[in-house]
């Protein structure tokens, strides 16, 4: 049988030992003191463990970083590389392009003729240029001076020419001015090729 007596305090408890009880029994003033003081050592652990954290993970962006720029030095010469082989091949096929059905005014055939022509100074005479039958007309059209400058020049229509080109036979062999002639020369030029 259970025994049980109910006992009446003229006073709040403050506190009880029970036989056989484990530990030490609080009230609520004293557990509530206990409850905030293991608050503020969480707070405290979990700010120390945030703290450290941070400074971990500061030493790896370090390290990171440290890691990255080792490496972007150690890729700037083989990029650099890359770059300046790619560079010539690049500037020739934009000027291939530019140049593709290129048609140059009348001044400027003027311009490309006369070039042709005084490479091969001091000779003059006996000398035939090729043109495009549309550079033909733009330049009887125009009749530049220079012209006077080379007694007995024949002018002379080449289909195979494009606007824009020009050849020029002397007794010495053919002055080669075409464009796809220039773009090959420069691009030996820039790739020394």
């Amino acid at each position: 049988m259970t025994y049980a007596k109910l006992i009446a305090f003229d006073r709040p408890l403050t506190g009880a030992v029970l036989p056989g009880g484990r530990g030490r029994h609080c009230n609520e003033g004293e557990l509530s003191e206990l409850t905030e003081a293991a608050y503020r050592r969480g707070v405290d652990a979990t700010r120390a463990s945030a703290d450290q954290q941070m400074v971990e993970f500061r030493h790896d962006m370090e390290q990171l970083g440290d890691g990255v720029f080792k490496k972007l030095a150690q890729l700037e010469p083989v990029l650099l590389n890359e770059i300046r082989e790619a560079l010539p091949g690049l500037a020739v096929e934009i000027g291939r392009r530019l140049l593709a059905g290129y048609e140059p005014p009348p001044e400027v055939i003027a311009r490309l003729c006369q070039e042709s022509l005084e490479q091969l100074y001091p000779e003059r005479e006996g000398l035939e240029i090729s043109l495009n039958e549309r550079d033909v007309e733009l330049l009887n059209t125009l009749n530049p001076a220079w012209l006077k400058l080379y007694p007995q020049l024949r002018i002379r229509t080449d289909a195979a020419l494009t606007p824009g080109d020009c050849q020029v036979r002397s007794r010495f062999g053919l002055t080669d001015a075409r464009q796809e002639t220039k773009l090959a020369a420069l691009s030996h030029h820039l790739t020394g090729a």
